[in-house]
């Protein structure tokens, strides 16, 4: 019995050293993946960026509601939103559409490449304002002398954040490596 446990553990881990990108791809999955290289291509972003950026914000979950109000696949606050739409001259902007795909992911590229530009292409930065804003961040900075490390971050929640991005950015990548941007 013992023998047989070892062979079928074996085989296991064959199987799965042999699958273990199509294992991957099931739980790291590239949905609205239109919107997604649509508006990374448009905002010149790797999208395996913003899909690791969707998957820790929301999972996926196009009626994600965070406990503090930030709503859709890529979490925007209706207020950060109100800020894009008049960036962006969208008179057309409307609170209720922040639910919807195409809009969040419009505005949350947006937003991801705004943050990237202001704080000199360095994403982890850029990431932790999209997280905890740019008032801390600049804080943080003002305080780190200019060179902000993540374990200088005060907040446990954007340390995690940031490092939870860095990792599903990397799997993305790893796993999808032959996908052309």
């Amino acid at each position: 019995m013992n023998k047989f446990l070892r062979i079928l553990c074996l085989i296991l881990l064959v199987v799965v050293a042999i699958n273990h990108k199509f294992i991957l791809k099931k739980i790291f999955k590239l949905s609205y993946q239109k919107q997604v290289y649509t508006y990374s291509k448009y905002y010149n972003l790797d999208p395996m960026l913003v899909f690791a950026v969707i998957k820790v914000e929301s999972n996926f979950d196009k009626n994600a509601v965070s406990n503090k109000g930030a709503v859709g696949l890529m979490q925007i606050k209706p207020s950060t939103a109100e800020y894009i739409s008049n960036l962006l001259k969208d008179d057309s902007f409307d609170k209720s559409k922040l639910f919807d795909p195409d809009l969040n992911i419009r505005y949350g590229c947006f937003y991801l490449k705004k943050m990237i530009e202001m704080y000199n292409g360095d994403i982890d930065v850029a990431l932790m304002a999209y997280n905890a804003g740019c008032g801390n961040v600049n804080k943080w900075l003002d305080n780190a002398k200019g060179k902000l490390d993540i374990e200088d971050i005060p907040f446990n929640e954007t340390k995690w954040y940031v490092k939870k991005i860095r990792k599903y950015y990397k799997l993305y990548r790893y796993i999808y490596i032959d996908i052309d941007k």
